[in-house]
């Protein structure tokens, strides 16, 4: 006997989203995740259509001093090219017209699934600007990661070790501009999450038999680029479960973040941010109670919402980065 796919929505899940009333009550999204990364990150359009040809200075020319009657020899600067590619992630939401028909609001019952695939974005595409690689999965797209995971790598010298051999994670330190770090979209196309209402088609429900539903088709493509290195910092290999207070066992974040903020090119460069998770973020905020101890540390409202920083630079609670990363050597 054939399965019904389990993909679409069935009655079940609409009187799931129902309130006492009737309408379509207001889903708690569960799931959802921080990704202040989407926030901060500059995009821009790429030169290529399908993603970013970079140009970068790679020497200087050779320079001199000279002799009255003494010529000097010419030289020129090195530069590189290379090609950042973008993903396209795609989605597909499909209801059937009876079910969203039956509390008689059916935009309202479509709008509460968009959420959900609002939500799913975002979380996939935070997840691939922190740890995506084309090695291992070439429709995706080079995030943060795979680009600082050697300290024998090119740019090596922009990790700073956290001394952790198991249940590691990494705080970053990002620049965000058009000359340092930036997010993509092809040539030609539009940046962000593309919605695009299908309509109503007739739709196979996996066992061949056809019903009509609305259809939306969602579509993201996106690349992310480094045009400097230096412009990026990575303190990995912290371990996330022996970390204190007063930092007696466990990394010293303190110490490891004040070398990554002057590993940075230049501070004053760039929208500047760093990123941890909330295993992180806690215990920071709990060293940022202890004025005395680390002054480098502070919490400022914003917004009506305290925000840690750390020698002025915002510290980003994100859900995309995790406890279980390698080791970084």
């Amino acid at each position: 006997m054939a399965t019904v796919n389990q993909s679409l929505l069935t009655l079940q899940d609409q009187v799931k989203r129902m309130a006492p009333d009737g309408s379509i009550d207001r889903v708690v999204e569960a799931l959802t995740k921080k990704n202040p990364i989407l926030q901060d990150a500059v995009f821009k359009m790429g030169n290529l259509e399908t993603g970013e040809r970079v140009t970068t200075r790679m020497g200087l020319p050779g320079v001199a001093w000279r002799r009255l009657n003494e010529g000097v020899a010419p030289a020129k600067s090195q530069t590189e090219q290379y090609d950042e590619t973008c993903g396209m992630l795609s989605g597909m939401s499909v209801v059937d017209i009876e079910v969203a028909k039956l509390n008689g609001n059916e935009a309202a019952f479509r709008a509460s699934e968009d959420m959900a695939f609002l939500q799913a974005f975002n979380n996939e595409v935070s997840t691939g600007l922190f740890y995506h690689t084309t090695k291992t999965a070439p429709e995706k797209f080079n995030g943060l990661t795979p680009r600082l995971d050697s300290t024998t790598a090119a740019w090596g010298n922009q990790i700073i070790l956290g001394g952790g051999a198991a249940n590691n994670t990494s705080i970053w330190l990002v620049s965000w501009g058009e000359n340092t770090v930036y997010g993509i979209y092809p040539k030609g196309s539009v940046g962000g999450l593309q919605p695009k209402d299908m309509g109503e088609q007739i739709w196979d429900d996996g066992s061949g038999k056809k019903f009509i539903a609305y259809v939306t088709q969602w579509m993201w493509k996106i690349g992310l680029v480094v045009k400097d290195a230096r412009y990026i910092v990575r303190i990995p290999n912290i371990n996330s479960s022996t970390l204190v207070k007063d930092a007696a066992s466990g990394a010293d974040l303190i110490t490891l973040m004040v070398k990554a903020y002057h590993q940075l090119q230049d501070t004053n460069t760039g929208r500047l941010a760093f990123y941890c998770n909330r295993t992180i973020g806690t215990w920071l905020h709990l060293q940022a109670m202890n004025a005395v101890k680390n002054s480098t540390l502070s919490i400022e409202m914003v917004g009506g919402k305290p925000i840690t920083y750390f020698l002025g630079i915002p510290i980003r609670e994100t859900d995309a980065i995790t406890n279980s990363e390698n080791t970084v050597s």
